[in-house]
């Protein structure tokens, strides 16, 4: 039973995160910071290729 005070909600009302609206965010467009290189790449004298 409800505590005094307390509202019964409405089981066909929607409630917390049950909603229909998505968010819309934008992609972010800006590329991603090279990351440092890893593995053999890092201690050998060989050209790494780009990363992806």
């Amino acid at each position: 039973m409800a505590k005094a005070g307390m509202r019964r909600p409405d089981p066909s009302e929607p409630h917390g995160t049950e909603s229909n609206t998505k968010q819309h965010y934008k992609k972010n467009d800006v590329r991603d910071i090279p990351q440092e290189i890893q593995g053999k790449a890092k201690t050998g004298n060989k050209k790494a290729g780009t990363i992806l």
